[in-house]
């Protein structure tokens, strides 16, 4: 059998099972069955979830189990920067074996809007270029600080975000009792971009109570 007629083959055996359209009404029953839920999406909204099908892998002469056919369905969201203007954000596959008998399926969501968002990893990587090595010692007066803003880096990724709030008051007030001409200057300037960043994004993305967010709003940044 030539490459063209197995790819035939297989391609009938898909239609004849309709495994796409399978795939599409088993995801939209997981999409039904956890809309309430707001962390099964990782801080998406749900109509904000764009799917396409993506193709149809076959997986033969595997060590465990018969062979399956895999249909996957990309998930993404709007985004310019991406080609067709829209980003990858995971995936849903259904597995079936050859006879179009369903025999798993997976759901998975690979980013977290929040931490899409804001690309915090990017910020800490650019502060801590500046971050003189001594501040990390206990007996430093800059330590206090710079774990301050460990935690709402840590808060923040952890979606313990009225924590993060609270870390950057903390911060805020630790400057306010320490010179400022006691920290490297490239370094503070960045942290204080990084602090205000992330005060702005928690704010408007109402993810702090209403008392926090006046709390925020009262300093001076």
């Amino acid at each position: 059998m030539t490459d063209q007629e197995l790819e035939v083959l297989l391609t009938e055996r898909v239609k004849m099972f309709d495994l796409k359209k399978t795939a599409f009404i088993t995801l939209n029953k997981i999409f039904s069955d956890n809309s309430e839920d707001k962390d099964f999406f990782n801080g998406f909204i749900q109509d904000e979830i764009i799917t396409k099908f993506d193709g149809f892998e076959y997986v033969i002469d595997r060590r465990h189990g018969d062979s399956i056919i895999r249909t996957r369905i990309g998930l993404y969201v709007e985004s310019q920067d991406w080609l067709d203007s829209i980003e990858p954000i995971g995936y849903y596959e259904l597995e079936t074996n050859l006879n179009g008998d369903v025999i798993d399926d997976w759901f998975v969501i690979e980013k977290e809007k929040y931490l899409k968002d804001i690309g915090i990893i990017s910020h800490f990587q650019m502060m801590n270029e500046n971050l003189p090595i001594e501040y990390l010692r206990r007996n430093h007066i800059q330590y206090e600080f710079v774990s301050y803003i460990s935690m709402v880096g840590t808060l923040f990724v952890s979606k313990q975000y009225e924590g993060a709030g609270r870390f950057i008051m903390r911060a805020y007030s630790n400057l306010a009792a320490v010179d400022c001409a006691k920290f490297e200057k490239d370094y503070l300037k960045k942290a204080k971009v990084f602090l205000k960043m992330i005060s702005g994004y928690l704010v408007k993305n109402n993810l702090l109570t209403d008392s926090l967010k006046k709390e925020l709003s009262e300093i001076k940044k």
